[in-house]
């Protein structure tokens, strides 16, 4: 395949749509019928319009690997029940702690997810996606036992740093993962389950984590990654796509026909095009310089770096992070505590809400309501912590004020900035670049966060929570301008035809 500098994906296109079956469209005829009563209504599909059941096995292999997504959300939430802990009486440290170790302790998280996406990443195409995943969990099993028994800030680094390292891991992986057993149709839905298993975790954290001791939290966190290591290994499969890379086409099929209920020629010809997608993919091999040659891949690793970015410069892991500190500073009246499970179960209500409609209202419609949302609330927000810091007497009036901004920025983040980025992520690049470019886009997230996270607690002094929540804000504001210009839809559409929008604007 000849590699110009702007047509690389559009000659994939073009190869995929006009010679993806020799020319011809493939339309399934009914000339055979299945013994299994329930796949003869799958007959004269074409190769995109399948049904849209899912199965049983596609479920269970999705949610016992969202366990280790439940596992990250714990991680991104951890500091909020403990951070306060640890100035307390009871703190589990043999020191008190300062402002920068209270951000360094919150924030190292997300250094070792930069590199985790990487390592990871990278593992994915050498080793499998199923091996690379039971892998993830090993950095996490190794890090919450030290969270739970030193009595050392540096140990308390490292122990982050290593949980973190496999939350990277997660977010690519895991992404990639989902993406690959799902189809057109139900993608959308089962990346936001994901994001769902995300906000579980942040609720575990801020229900079980502020009425536990430290240790004993920590030790209960490794309850979801033992049962993910256990049934994943017995029941998952590895992807379909990664299946025929390495040529075990039986394990493919059984993939396919239990994942997508094909019958056995159905699933002989999702074979046959993935063997064609294959061969388009080994002309050009990927890799760093593959996507900054297209204009289609730029274009998709533009659309997906700067909506991840955006998410972590909305302030979400700012937020969550030091939820407690934050109604602790705003003087409201109501329990830090109580606050934070609210908008934990609230989170979790929202994200399954997104779940419901993503594959119905599409991706960009989402992700323009909840940077609008967001930036509403967390301006609004900003507004009221100005007014307390001047002793506006007026507040007295509107002590509901500040959990009514969190809980409509909690709603309106997992409408569309939370789980639809990451969706997209999956959805943009094609199997030959995914790894590379996932790795590289989720590293640019986790050292957005590392940053937000880090810096937010030290602007918190020195400017004001005002002034903090603000930037956030207009962060927002630039968001909505971008998703509105730049940003495609991408519902119900394969990679090859995102590449071939993306190619053509």
């Amino acid at each position: 395949m000849k590699q110009n500098a702007d047509d690389t994906s559009i000659d994939i296109t073009k190869k995929d749509l006009s010679n993806f079956n020799n020319g011809k469209e493939v339309v399934y005829s009914a000339t055979t019928m299945s013994d299994e009563p329930k796949l003869n209504d799958y007959q004269s599909l074409r190769p995109n319009e399948r049904i849209s059941g899912n199965s049983f096995y596609l479920y269970r292999a999705a949610l016992i690997g969202d366990l280790l997504a439940l596992n990250a959300g714990i991680g991104l939430s951890w500091t909020s029940p403990v951070l306060p802990k640890l100035h307390g009486p009871n703190s589990p440290l043999n020191t008190s702690i300062d402002t920068f170790q209270e951000s360094l302790i919150t924030s190292i998280l997300c250094i070792g997810a930069a590199f985790g996406a990487f390592l990871f990443g990278h593992l994915a195409d050498k080793i499998g996606r199923k091996k690379t995943l039971l892998t993830v969990a090993v950095p996490m099993v190794a890090g919450m036992p030290i969270l739970a028994f030193t009595d050392q800030v540096r140990m308390y680094y490292l122990g982050r740093f290593l949980y973190g390292l496999g939350s990277g891991g997660v977010f690519t992986v895991l992404t990639m993962y989902t993406g690959e057993i799902t189809e057109d149709h139900n993608r959308g839905k089962f990346s936001c389950i994901q994001g769902l298993f995300v906000s579980l975790g942040v609720l575990c954290s801020f229900s079980i984590g502020s009425v536990l001791c430290v240790r004993i939290f920590c030790l209960a966190c490794l309850l979801p990654l033992q049962i993910f290591v256990i049934f994943f290994a017995l029941y998952a499969p590895d992807s379909p796509s990664y299946l025929v890379r390495i040529n075990r086409l039986e394990e493919a099929e059984a993939a396919l026909r239990n994942l997508h209920l094909l019958s056995k020629g159905q699933a002989g010809e999702a074979i046959a095009d993935l063997q064609r997608l294959e061969e388009i993919h080994k002309e050009s091999k990927g890799g760093v310089k593959e996507i900054f040659r297209s204009t289609g891949l730029k274009r998709a690793f533009l659309i997906s770096a700067v909506l991840l970015i955006l998410e972590q410069f909305s302030g979400i892991n700012a937020v969550i992070g030091f939820m407690e500190n934050i109604f602790r500073a705003s003087g409201d009246g109501i329990p830090p505590q109580a606050a934070t499970t609210l908008v934990g179960v609230i989170q979790v209500a929202t994200v399954f809400v997104t779940s419901s409609f993503i594959d119905k209202l599409g991706r960009k419609f989402l992700l323009l309501v909840s940077a609008i949302g967001s930036a509403a609330s967390i301006l609004v927000l900003g507004l009221y912590f100005f007014l307390h810091k001047h002793e506006c007497r007026l507040l007295e009036y509107f002590w509901w004020l500040p959990i009514s901004c969190l809980l409509l920025y909690i709603v309106s983040f997992n409408l569309g900035l939370g789980p639809v980025t990451w969706t997209v992520l999956c959805e943009v690049f094609p199997d030959n670049v995914k790894s590379t470019a996932s790795s590289m886009v989720a590293a640019i997230c986790f050292l957005s966060s590392f940053l937000v996270t880090f810096a937010f607690p030290v602007l918190s002094e020195l400017l004001g929570m005002a002034e903090s929540f603000w930037l956030f804000g207009l962060c927002c504001v630039l968001g909505i301008i971008f998703i509105h210009y730049v940003v495609v839809e991408t519902k119900g559409k394969s990679a090859i035809e995102i590449q071939k929008i993306l190619s053509e604007k």
